[in-house]
């Protein structure tokens, strides 16, 4: 799906205007989403990772991207920009303190179970770096990101920037979820952030009734 551009526009200024990124304020929305779905108040989400904080690895060709759980807990009583300022102070302190995800399973001694990744269940990521375009004498390419399709945890939700507009790509396990489901995920994701980016001093209960 695609979140219209004045309704990213309106995230990007809310994020502005909050001293927060644009990733905190999806990622704040996107949990009251959740919350407001399925009535989940504590939701941890997996985000990728650039992993390339030591000299070594920065010079080093090939994928070297790292997962971070995110946690966040709704208050239905707090106001949403109360709950972004939150998001974000936790994103950035995660980041910050990130670990090699197995260490980190490993450190908090998560039982191994076939078919249920440790941690989290919910993939969340934000792709907005540059993408370069390749030119030859007669030829011109561009790059563009795309999903794999294939479903490797409970859910995903993976967000792109295209120019104005956002792109969305839901992934999700079809043993778990209809499309039905994960379409009105999708509605109650888009009217969630749209409300925010609008009225942020508003309540949470409110946001999602």
């Amino acid at each position: 799906t695609h979140i219209p551009a004045e309704s990213a526009t309106e995230a990007r200024e809310l994020a502005r205007r909050s001293g927060a990124t644009l990733f905190s304020t999806l990622l704040a929305a996107f949990q009251v989403a959740v919350n407001g779905w399925n009535g989940a108040d504590d939701i941890t989400v997996g985000t990728p990772v650039a992993n390339r904080t030591k000299q070594a690895v920065r010079e080093t060709m090939g994928y070297c991207s790292g997962i971070v759980p995110l946690r966040g807990k709704v208050d239905h009583a707090s106001v949403f920009a109360d709950h972004l300022r939150a998001t974000h102070e936790m994103t950035v302190d995660s980041f910050a303190n990130a670990m090699p995800f197995a260490e980190l399973v490993r450190a908090l001694g998560e039982p191994a179970s076939p078919g249920v990744n440790p941690v989290f269940e919910i993939r969340f990521a934000l792709q907005n770096h540059p993408i370069p375009e390749v030119s030859f004498p007669t030829l011109g390419a561009k790059m563009s990101m795309r999903s794999t399709g294939t479903p490797r945890f409970q859910l995903a939700c993976e967000i792109t920037e295209e120019r104005d507009w956002l792109e969305v790509v839901w992934l999700a396990r079809d043993d778990l979820f209809s499309p039905d489901d994960i379409t009105e995920l999708d509605r109650i994701f888009q009217r969630t952030l749209a409300a925010t980016g609008r009225a942020p001093a508003d309540r949470i209960a409110d946001l999602i009734s």
